[in-house]
Order: C-alpha cells, then structure tokens, then sequence
C-alpha cells in the first residue's frame, strides 16, 4: 500500500481528491463503468457515487465509520460506503487519497435491475389492485422512476418482506386510507411502491435513529435518486409504513446533504419505528409540504416524545400548517393517542406536578387548557385522579 502512485486511479484524474482501488478490483470497476454506460441502474448510481469521494467523506448518508473500525492497522481511516447491491470498504491514506480495497456485490448484481417475476428485488414497483383475486399485482420499474402523475402516492414499505406483492398488499392500502386518497383514483391508475426485501423490520427501540440503520442505507439511496428525479411532478405524496421510516428519512438526509428541494411534494410517516423529530427537521430542510398531523404513531409513547420535542419547531415555522390549537387539540381528543404519555398525565393530574402541566399547557395554547386536559383525561382513561 506504500507505492499509492502505482494503484489504478479510477476518478479525480482532473480534480478533486484521487481515488484509486487495488489492483484485483480494477476489472470490477472496469465492469461497473461498461454496465453504467449500457444504463444499467445501479451501476449507474455505484459509479457517481465512488466517484463523488473524490469531493471527501463529509456529508455523504451513505458513508460512514463503523464503531471499533475507524482506522486500519496502519492507523489510516477506514470508511464503508453502502450502494444499492453493493457495499464499498474505503481506506483514507495520509496524502488525502482514497483507496477502494473491497468491492462486495450482491449475487447476481449485473441482472438486479431486469424484470424478474418473483418481485424479489430493491427498488421502485408500479403497484395496482386485483380485486378479483383480492391480491396486488407489482411490476419492476428499471429505470427507478416514478409515474409521470399529478397526484402521485409512493408508499415506501418496511423490510420484513420478502416479496414486492406482499409489502404492496399491506402498505398501499393503508396509505389510501390514513391519507384520504380516493379509491378510486387508486384503483384506476394504481401507485407506487419503494421495496426493501428482508426478514425483519428497520428500526425500533434498539436502533431508533433512523440515520442508524445500516440495512436501511442502500435502499435509501435508491429512494433518493426516485425522489430527486420525480421533483417536478405536482403533489407527490411519499408515505412511509412502519420501519420504511428509516428509508425515507435516510433518503431526505441524502437529499438534504445535495441541496436538493421538493416543494411541490407531501410527505407522512405512519407508525414510524424510527424518530419522527429527525425527519420532521429534514422535511423542513427539504420544503416539503405538511399536513398538521405529519405522523401517527399509534401508542408508541417514544414516537410521541419525539414529535412534542419538535412541536416547537413546528410552531415557529410560518409555513408549516401546524398550530396551537391542533398541538391542544392533539392532546385533548387523543389524535396521538400518547402525546400525552400516561406518566406524564397522571402526574401531572395526580399531584404537585400540576404546575408542571400547567407550564406545558401555557406554552400550548393557554393556562385555560389545564382544566379540559384533566377531563379529557378522566373520559378517556375511564377514572377520576386524586388531587
């Protein structure tokens, strides 16, 4: 590894910091570039991304340092770099050059991106309602691209399916409903459906920052190309279900780190296992357009924690829909079910940690919500608190 000068240099001959990769991966790449130019996708998307390192590691979702392996044994800096189908290891050398010595593609990574009829594959589905057989029917779409629609919703699903028909037949209808998108429009035109294959879900308690979730990463720049490539078509909807919440907000960050913007785009996250505060920052950054109620978190008492720590944010950005009296509403009628977490509500109820409460709702929309939190409270868990 000394004689750097003498390793194949596969980007930054012109500008910007060398890159170079032993001398075995040299085919590899050689290959990669062929497959590029016959507008092979993820090969496409591999190339300008190892070729972006030569603008350095920072900023870049899709690289990181893996905790205990920071650095080889030469004491120089040890980078991975996660792409659709292929997972890169990136040695940083004293000079400021960068050397590939690892290239891990999936089996098969040259025939990813043909159809194939098993629906196994990463990457963007058109997605449309058998009714006769009470099934979805999903079709590859090569190229990544979403369809040329005004109106368009893309359900990005969770990874704990193997098959793109199984995560469609959950995720999409479920968008339908929680968003309000005519059936019929659904019906008639179908939609679409950014597929992770796997076995497990993303995120959770264990891994609850969705910029954490290594599984997520290579998908999430998929997600990222569809969503910068569909920016100027009209009211695009993007809906993350479940553990699909880490992809889209990975993809938001790569979008966000780019420069890019989507004012002409919604986004929702339904029952988000990752936090719902990062991406709410990140659809800001991004200009996304909000509804008041941006994510459901159901009866996740961390989902709601990390939407009231952003409820603030909300309130000061003018063009966010969010207000006072939806964030008082929300807590009163239950909306977020535990936005109110039960400990924070009986104590603030049950006691001297009333003044607590009243502090919060003050900074909600006036001391006057105090006495309708606490009836609110006792309908909806059925009891009266001792004062």
């Amino acid at each position: 590894m000394s004689t750097t000068q003498n390793l194949p240099l596969i980007a930054g001959q012109r500008a910007g910091k060398p890159i170079r990769c032993i001398t075995k991966l040299e085919p590899v790449f050689q290959r990669l570039q062929q497959a590029a130019r016959r507008n092979h996708y993820w090969a496409t998307i591999a190339v300008k991304e190892l070729n972006a390192l030569t603008t350095g590691v920072l900023g870049k979702n899709n690289v990181y340092v893996r905790p205990g392996k920071s650095r080889t044994k030469n004491s120089n800096e040890l980078y991975y770099v996660f792409l659709p189908g292929l997972k890169a290891t990136v040695v940083r050398w004293p000079d400021d050059q960068f050397c590939i010595t690892e290239l891990n593609l999936d089996d098969n990574y040259f025939r990813a991106t043909e159809w194939s009829d098993d629906a196994t594959r990463m990457g963007l589905y058109r997605a449309r309602e058998d009714r006769d057989r009470n099934a979805w029917n999903v079709e590859l779409v090569p190229n990544g691209k979403i369809h040329k629609q005004p109106g368009r919703l893309i359900a990005v699903a969770d990874a704990r399916y193997k098959q793109a028909s199984d995560a469609a037949a959950d995720a999409v209808p479920r968008a339908v409903e929680l968003l309000g998108v005519g059936a019929a429009h659904v019906s008639a035109n179908g939609a679409d459906l950014h597929f992770t294959p796997g076995q497990k879900a993303l995120g959770g308690l264990v891994c609850y920052n969705p910029l954490a979730v290594d599984k997520a990463r290579k998908s999430a720049v998929l997600l990222a190309k569809a969503m910068a490539d569909a920016r100027d078509i009209e009211d695009v909807t993007w809906i993350a279900d479940s553990g699909g919440s880490a992809v889209l907000t990975q993809a938001m960050q790569i979008l966000a780190d780019k420069g890019i913007t989507l004012e002409k785009h919604g986004v929702y996250l339904y029952k988000p296992r990752t936090s719902p505060a990062r991406a709410l920052r990140l659809a800001h950054q991004l200009k996304l357009r909000l509804n008041q109620r941006f994510a459901d978190t159901g009866y996740s008492v961390h989902g709601a924690l990390s939407q009231y720590s952003v409820a603030g944010l909300r309130l000061k950005n003018n063009k966010d829909p969010y207000n006072k009296g939806y964030h008082a509403k929300a807590w009163l009628n239950g909306a977020q079910k535990v936005a109110a977490p039960a400990g924070i509500l009986a104590a603030a109820i049950g006691g001297q940690a009333g003044m607590a409460m009243a502090a919060i709702a003050t900074a909600i929309t006036g001391a006057g919500v105090l006495q309708d939190l606490a009836k609110g409270a006792t309908e909806r868990f059925g009891y009266k608190f001792r004062r």
